[in-house]
């Protein structure tokens, strides 16, 4: 056995399996992943730490070792998803996209990656095509694994209804921060105004892209919050507060908890498999 499960908290609720969605996300040691109802109810919720950057059939061997010590079907789901880290990506309007063009997109800004495919999902919020680029091994080894998996971007999760809906009273920038990066969405009027992720080598880093793009964009108004995820502890949270007057943890949309230790778990850090 090559993974170690850090927390797995999983419902006792019978329900079956169309009726379920699983949201995986990938971290730079490992995922974490989370099973929900199609009414919203939080089934289970795990962390897992593996080597990702392996053979497809070690990561696979994983990827089932750790639905199987979870007692979790991996087959019949009404949905299922992958959320990759991805830097190389483009917005693409729905009235402009034309799937041919997928890699074109891509290639127009940056080179493709040795290894990685292009991908896409049309996102309703936006009303607009989020294109990317991910490792093709660990793509495969979740698709293998999940039979009609879909694949998607982590700026394509940040741009959710919650958000959009929210920043009509006033502007937001949500901040999802990673080890030795930080992505970064801004929201205002309903509607996204800027999708970008930056090396941070540490907080500071962090808190000095979130303030150079509030007042690039000038939204720098005391009505503006701050919405932060991923890796905040209490210090990181308080110094974001010192320069943002409005700032909360953002856990993803509103769910129903089916197991009291869920309310343990620390929803913030894996809010895009919860959004």
């Amino acid at each position: 056995m090559s993974y170690k499960i850090n927390s797995l908290i999983v419902s006792e609720k019978v329900v079956v399996s169309y009726e379920k969605r699983m949201s995986i996300c990938l971290l730079s040691n490992g995922f974490s992943f989370s099973i929900s109802t199609v009414h919203d109810e939080i089934l289970a919720l795990g962390e897992v730490e593996c080597e990702l950057h392996t053979s497809i059939s070690e990561l696979l061997a994983d990827i089932k070792g750790v639905m199987t010590e979870g007692g979790i079907q991996a087959y019949g789901l009404k949905e299922t998803e992958l959320v990759v880290n991805s830097r190389q990506f483009v917005w693409v309007p729905e009235h402009l996209y034309d799937d041919s063009k997928q890699r074109a997109y891509i290639e127009a800004m940056c080179k493709i990656e040795s290894g990685h495919g292009v991908f896409s999902d049309f996102n309703s919020t936006v009303k607009a095509y989020m294109v990317f680029c991910a490792d093709n091994n660990i793509v495969s080894a979740f698709k293998i694994a999940f039979p009609g998996l879909m694949v998607k971007c982590q700026h394509d999760k940040m741009a959710n209804r919650t958000m959009m809906e929210n920043s009509d009273l006033k502007s937001i920038i949500l901040i999802n921060v990673r080890d030795g990066e930080s992505d970064y969405s801004v929201f205002c009027n309903k509607k996204l105004m800027l999708s970008n992720t930056f090396d941070c080598a540490n907080f500071d880093e962090t808190l000095y892209h979130a303030l150079n793009l509030t007042k690039q964009l000038h939204l720098e108004d005391a009505m503006m919050m701050a919405a932060v995820c991923g890796d905040v502890d209490r210090e990181r949270f308080a110094r974001l507060r010192q320069f943002f007057p409005n700032v909360a943890l953002y856990t993803g949309r509103p769910l129903t908890m089916t197991n009291p230790e869920m309310q343990h778990f620390a929803l913030y850090r894996h809010a895009l498999i919860l959004s």
